[in-house]
Order: C-alpha cells, then structure tokens, then sequence
C-alpha cells in the first residue's frame, strides 16, 4: 500500500467524533431515518460551542480495529446514513444552524441492500440540498472522501484539508483499476488533482492545515469558528451562488471537447 494510504487509513488517524466532541461540549445526536434504522459510520446532531454558536455537525467515521471498522462498514455510508444527515440538514436549515461536515470515508456503499434502497436517491437528495442551504455549511476533510458519497457532505461554502488528505471522484485504488493497470496506486493519487495541495491551487480548497501540528484539534476548531463567522454575513440567496460557483469554476477547468 502507498506509503500516503497508510497514514490516511492508520487506525490512530483523528477521528470524527473526536473533534466534534471538543468542538460542541454541548450535543444532542440524531439517530436513524425513520425507516431503515441507524448508519454507525455516522455521527449526526447539533450542539454549542464553548463561544455559544450553534452549529449542525456530519461526522463521517471508519472504526479504529477490525470489529469497529466492520460495525461502521468501514466508513462507507449506507442509505440511513444519508437520509438522516439530510434530516439534519433540513433542521439545520429551518432552525438557522451552520453545517460542518466531517468526512473520511472510502465513498458510499455499493451493496446489493443500498441499491435496493435507492442509494443513488439518497445520495443525490444529500448533494441537492446541501447546494441549497440558505446557512453557511463548511466541509473539513480528517482523511478520505471518496466518490458522490462524499461530494453529499461536501457540497459547501467552505472547504478545509489536512494536508495529507484525499478528495476525487473516486479512490486511488478504483483510478488505478479502471486505467486497467496503466498506473499504480501511488501513480494514481498523483494523475488526478485529489490532493489538497493540487485542489487548493485550482481553488476548490479554501484551507489547508498541516496535519503534523501539535494541538490539532484546536486549530481545526479555530478555522471552521473562523469560516462560519465569516460566512454569516452572507445573505442566503448569495450563500447558494457562492457554493455554486466554486464548483462551477472548478469544472471550468477541465473543458467538454
């Protein structure tokens, strides 16, 4: 395994519930869809921060050992999952709440139950109205964030990398495959722009933290504080443009022939 995947995937890696719990000493999480039943790779709800600003929080997890990592389907996320994230989301927006998503995750599950159940739906729901939030919402990569599945969470105003972070449109495992060979894995993580320094030169990346620094947490916690206050002095209709046209300007990049 490249050496790069390995420290992304160690099991000692900062964990989104850590930083949600020194983020919101005050939170009250969210479970289920009410219908499917609950997604353990995710960690939902609303909480307070030490400064009194309120805030929604997506939390996406991987485990830490075999029997964790099996329990949280290795970070993928399961219908549930969306559809409780989007239920969050729709609070978030009628209660006047920022978003902060957290993500490290290999993409969404590609199970024969979560394409019964309408993965691509579900999916699709989370992108749409996460693009149309009317509060700021901020997306913080800890690890990974592979596929739509990931793009769900990170359809925001803001993003913000740890510098060892991955973000495409798929793992460098499946570019490697669907190039029949052609380029390693390793190879892989390099022909596409999926790191944060290569993301945030095309200017889809607002922030990238050095994920070597002593009180991680904390400055992780300063800049999402900074994003959001920042944002607040959006209007929602310029809130929505905003989003938009980040991710426009990114495609702009790459011209259909």
């Amino acid at each position: 395994m490249d050496d790069r995947l390995r420290r992304l995937r160690a099991a000692d890696r900062l964990r989104a519930p850590q930083v949600i719990e020194a983020l919101l000493p005050t939170f009250v999480a969210q479970h289920g869809d009410r219908l499917l039943g609950d997604d353990a790779a995710l960690t939902a709800g609303f909480g307070r921060t030490a400064e009194n600003l309120g805030l929604a929080v997506l939390g996406i997890d991987r485990g830490t050992d075999v029997a964790s990592r099996r329990q949280k389907n290795g970070g993928a996320v399961t219908v549930p999952g969306y559809r409780t994230a989007l239920r969050v989301v729709q609070h978030a927006a009628k209660f006047q709440l920022p978003v902060v998503s957290f993500i490290n995750m290999p993409g969404a599950d590609a199970s024969p139950i979560s394409e019964r159940f309408n993965q691509s739906q579900a999916i699709a729901d989370l992108i749409a109205a996460m693009g149309q939030l009317t509060v700021p919402n901020v997306a913080v990569f800890l690890g990974e964030g592979h596929s739509g599945g990931a793009l769900a969470f990170a359809n925001a105003n803001r993003l913000i990398m740890l510098d060892d972070s991955l973000f495409n449109v798929a793992s460098p495992e499946a570019v490697a495959a669907i190039l029949h060979g052609q380029q390693t894995v390793s190879e892989a993580i390099d022909l596409l722009p999926m790191t944060a320094a290569d993301l945030q030169q095309r200017g889809l990346v607002d922030t990238v933290i050095d994920h070597r620094q002593a009180d991680l947490v904390a400055v992780i916690k300063q800049r999402i504080v900074t994003a959001v206050n920042e944002l607040q002095s959006l209007s929602p209709v310029e809130l929505i443009a905003q989003r938009e046209a980040k991710f426009q300007a990114f495609l702009a990049q790459w011209p259909i022939n």
